[in-house]
């Protein structure tokens, strides 16, 4: 399986209405995320990632990317895979990103879980996340 669990390919096809756009910088850009989106002049990003256990890879350009984005009021997501759990999808919000670098994804608030797989998977709240319809505070 891919890096990101195949993430970009699942969330073009789940989530039609949406205009997606992977993004690849190279060492140019380095800690972009890898896909922008839009929808109903919603604008966003999306990190995906894999837990192969309870741990994602962050590198300190990404926290850095999404910490600068936030602050001028942009929309950043970390969508997170881990296939050996149920297939579970956990979306958090970029401000814990920092976190999730030094925690375990169980261990670090997220906006939604879902398990089974993304047949099962709540794609009408997962859209809803992504539009922002639900947040946390920090």
């Amino acid at each position: 399986m891919s890096v990101d669990s195949g993430l970009r390919a699942i969330f073009r096809v789940r989530l039609t209405k949406f205009d997606w756009c992977t993004v690849e910088t190279g060492i140019a850009g380095r800690g972009v995320p890898d896909v922008n989106y839009c929808i109903g002049g919603i604008e966003g990003w999306c990190e995906f990632k894999r837990a192969d256990h309870w741990r994602v890879t962050i590198r300190p350009e990404q926290i850095g990317w999404v910490e600068r984005r936030l602050a001028h009021g942009g929309r950043v997501y970390c969508v997170v895979r881990q296939p050996a759990h149920d297939d579970s999808l956990w979306i958090y919000h970029g401000r814990v990103l920092r976190y999730l670098k030094s925690m375990r994804i169980n261990e670090v608030d997220s906006l939604g879980v879902w398990h089974g797989g993304p047949a099962k998977w709540d794609w009408t709240e997962i859209s809803r996340v992504l539009r922002g319809a639900t947040d946390i505070a920090i």
